[in-house]
């Protein structure tokens, strides 16, 4: 009975080791990608399919919540073992970080207050014309912040720490304009009118900004092969089986999946 009894325990051992281990950082505070409910859940887009990549590569997941231009210094660093917070795949990034394949691809949009004549643009050159020196509100350490600063060179950039600081400095006339996800404005703007904040000009990509990226990946440390191979495994088959699909159409109401 000794014997069984530890040979039962080495089996447990084996099978705890086995399982990995991964903290997991995201800036839960870009509704409906990541947030935080009222009973100080970490919830949203991001989470779900985080936690679908962990069951699937059998790991146990602790998430972390972290100001956003901190995520990346802090997978560099050890902090983390995968960032996972609607971090768009561009070759600034890919140089400091590798990035498992994109499992979302999610338009952006240039908000601006309602009556603004920028509203009418019709395109992105319209938009970079009339708003190059206005100023223009993003969010930290984001791809936004890149491209105001790459394509918009007199415009004002404003940086904020959080998107709802964007969406009120708009309302408050502070700034002329802001940058983000298409589907990070929607509940912004909803919850502030349409007869305050109006969308600009159309749906921009990286076909119009190359620093959008090639969609939102799972980012993680340089060089950790086995993991980035484990991940790509279980994003290829979310996509495959529908299930990205699925989670986004529960958080947007839409299909932002990487086709």
């Amino acid at each position: 009975m000794r014997r069984l009894t530890i040979a039962l325990a080495f089996a447990l051992l084996a099978s705890t080791a086995s399982a990995e281990d991964l903290r997991i950082g995201t800036s839960a505070d870009y509704p409906p990608w990541e947030s935080v409910d009222a009973g100080g859940n970490i919830v949203g887009f991001d989470k779900d399919v985080g936690d679908e990549i962990c069951k699937r590569i059998s790991a146990t997941c602790t998430w972390q919540n972290q100001a956003y231009d901190g995520l990346l210094p802090g997978l560099q660093v050890g902090k983390f073992d995968l960032v996972i917070s609607s971090v768009s795949i561009n070759d600034e990034r890919s140089q400091k970080v590798d990035f498992s394949h994109a499992y979302a691809d999610a338009p952006n949009s240039i908000v601006v207050a309602a009556g603004s004549k920028s509203a009418s643009a019709k395109s992105a050159a319209e938009l970079t014309e009339a708003l190059k020196t206005s100023a223009i509100g993003v969010q930290t350490g984001t791809t936004h912040e890149q491209v105001i600063r790459a394509h918009f060179p007199d415009a004002d950039v404003r940086v904020y720490d959080r998107p709802d600081q964007i969406a009120d400095d708009l309302v408050a006339g502070r700034i002329d304009a802001g940058l983000m996800e298409r589907s990070a404005w929607e509940p912004l703007v909803k919850d502030r009118g349409a007869d305050k904040l109006v969308y600009a000009g159309p749906l921009l990509a990286s076909a119009d900004f190359p620093e959008f990226g090639k969609g939102q990946g799972v980012a993680m440390g340089k060089g950790k092969t086995e993991l980035k191979t484990k991940v790509d495994g279980a994003v290829d088959a979310m996509l495959k089986d529908g299930t990205v699909k699925t989670i986004a159409e529960k958080w947007f109401g839409y299909d932002i999946s990487k086709k």
